[in-house]
C-alpha cells in the first residue's frame, strides 16, 4: 500500500495495514462485549474457605467446609504446644470479631431493682459495691 504523499507504508508490528484499521467512529468492540469481571479477593476467599471438602477424622469420612478443616487442624496443634498456631488462632478470631456484623454488649449491672430479680439471694455479708 501506498500512502498519500506517494511513500510507501510499511506493515509490521504497531503498523496494520491501512485496510484493516477501525473506520473513524467505529468501534473497537463492535458487539459491545463486557470484559470479563475479575472476582476480588474477597470474594475468592470466601468461595474458597466455604468450599465443602471431604475430610477422615479417626478413620471416618467427614464433609466440611475448608475453613472448618483448617480452624480444626490449628486447634489440634495448639492443643499440641504449638505457639504459632495460638498466634494464628488469635489473629483468626480478632478477624472474626471485626467483621461480624452483629455485634452484642452486655452489661451487668447491680442495683437494688435487678437485685429484686435475681434468682439466687445476694449475701449482704459479702457484697461489694
Amino acid at each position: 500500500m501506498s500512502r498519500t504523499d506517494g511513500k510507501p507504508y510499511d506493515v509490521g508490528y504497531g503498523r496494520p495495514p491501512q485496510r484493516t484499521r477501525w473506520k473513524k467512529g467505529q468501534s473497537g468492540n463492535p458487539r459491545h462485549k463486557e470484559g470479563k469481571v475479575r472476582e476480588g479477593t474477597v470474594a475468592i476467599l470466601n468461595r474458597l474457605l466455604t468450599r465443602v471438602v471431604p475430610i477422615k477424622i479417626n478413620g471416618k469420612l467427614n464433609r466440611m467446609s475448608a475453613l472448618e478443616v483448617i480452624i480444626n487442624q490449628l486447634v489440634q496443634q495448639e492443643l499440641a504446644g504449638s505457639v504459632r498456631a495460638s498466634r494464628v488462632l488469635l489473629k483468626y478470631m480478632q478477624l472474626a470479631n471485626s467483621t461480624s456484623e452483629k455485634k452484642i454488649e452486655l452489661r451487668f449491672v447491680e442495683d437494688d431493682y435487678t437485685r429484686a430479680f435475681s434468682t439466687r439471694p445476694i449475701d449482704a455479708d459479702n457484697h461489694h459495691e
